[in-house]
């Protein structure tokens, strides 16, 4: 698949940038793929949709349904199917293994002794699934996950490339640090390594703190996802005490252990000296950049298309399982990633009403500036 702004996929007839800013112009999936073309030929397929006369019992297990990962990309899925119509007739059965792995371990062996059509996991640790995933593999039961890490026998995972969603923030924190005229910085992180998008986020980081080795990393602490965000405000006020306003910036995994880190540092009036930086781009914590401008701590995040994710998703079970379509052809690699434009603080923030991957990316506002000049 090409970068090049005006070449589309091969597949989708869709670029790079359409995924960046159609869908969130349009209001919805739902209404991106009703009023524009190529968007509609993409999520919803090139062909007329009888799966909407065959019903499908399909279901949908959630790893923790109480993030907002797992609810964006549930309401991407339902968005799509009631633009399809299937929400009238496919059977969507979802449960939520709220954080356990043991549970959702469970969830999808009772899926396959249900003999359901479909079976969709969303942000699960499949790492510890061996024994069911061995299960579905022997039932035949067409299995897809969203950002679960890919594992056998999935079909496709939907997700986004994380060392580039960690390494985007990553080096804005650097490039901010160098703006204020840095040239020793301190610096304390979050990591979260119990899911493989956020661990290898937090691997980029290291990477990065190898290359520029003027800024140090006073403090890393490690959290779980319960009570996280708790736990960030613990860590955070710790360091606060410890550190002050020698500390320049916090660096977190995703957005909301970032908002709890923003909200300490505005406790204690530090948001002048200290700055955030998160990732996945969750509509509360823009709202925050967006509102608190200059004076809300958190700069940057990357914003990750989870309805889109979830809209595909659907789209996925539609041909191959509705339709019958060749799962090798549709899915000729089976992690399927989508791009995730950086979102600076005052430059390119969307709009409230917009969804926050809408956004138009950095490197897209560099290339309008000076493409004028380059055609004469």
């Amino acid at each position: 698949m090409t970068d090049i702004d005006e070449q589309s996929t091969a597949t989708g007839g869709v670029s790079r940038r359409d995924l960046l800013k159609w869908g969130g112009r349009a209001g919805s999936v739902a209404a991106a793929a009703a009023t524009l073309p190529n968007m509609a030929e993409f999520l919803l397929g090139s062909t007329p949709a009888f799966a909407a006369d065959k019903p499908l019992n399909i279901a949908v297990i959630g790893q923790q349904m109480s993030a907002q990962s797992d609810q964006r990309a549930w309401e991407g899925m339902q968005a799509w199917m009631k633009g399809m119509g299937v929400d009238k007739t496919w059977k969507m059965n979802l449960t939520d293994a709220k954080g356990d792995p043991g549970k959702l371990v469970s969830q999808i062996q009772d899926a396959v002794t249900a003999k359901v059509d479909a079976i969709i996991v969303l942000f699960a640790t499949l790492t510890a699934a061996h024994a069911a995933l061995d299960t579905v593999k022997s039932s035949g039961i067409p299995f897809f996950s969203i950002d679960s890490g890919w594992q056998d026998p999935a079909i496709a995972d939907l997700t986004s490339n994380n060392y580039i969603l960690g390494g985007a923030p990553s080096q804005y924190m650097a490039d901010r640090l160098l703006g204020a005229g840095k040239s020793k910085a301190k610096i304390a992180s979050i990591i979260a390594n119990f899911h493989h998008g956020t661990r290898k986020r937090g691997k980029v980081l290291e990477v990065l703190l190898s290359e520029n080795t003027w800024i140090e990393q006073v403090d890393s602490r490690v959290i779980q996802y319960d009570g996280f965000y708790e736990k960030t405000q613990n860590i955070v006020n710790d360091w606060l005490t410890r550190y002050g306003d020698d500390l320049d910036c916090i660096w977190c995994p995703w957005d909301e252990p970032a908002m709890a880190a923003s909200e300490a540092i505005v406790a204690k009036g530090l948001q002048d000296k200290i700055f955030v930086v998160g990732a996945d781009g969750h509509p509360t914590a823009l709202q925050r950049m967006r509102d608190g401008g200059a004076k809300w701590p958190q700069k940057a995040t990357s914003a990750q298309a989870f309805e889109l994710w979830g809209a595909y998703c659907g789209w996925l079970v539609n041909e191959i399982v509705g339709k019958g379509g060749d799962a090798k052809k549709l899915v000729p690699v089976p992690i399927v990633e989508f791009p995730t434009p950086l979102l600076v603080s005052e430059v390119n923030v969307p709009g409230k009403d917009d969804q926050p991957w809408s956004a138009t990316d950095l490197y897209y506002l560099y290339q309008d500036r000076v493409l004028k000049g380059m055609k004469g």
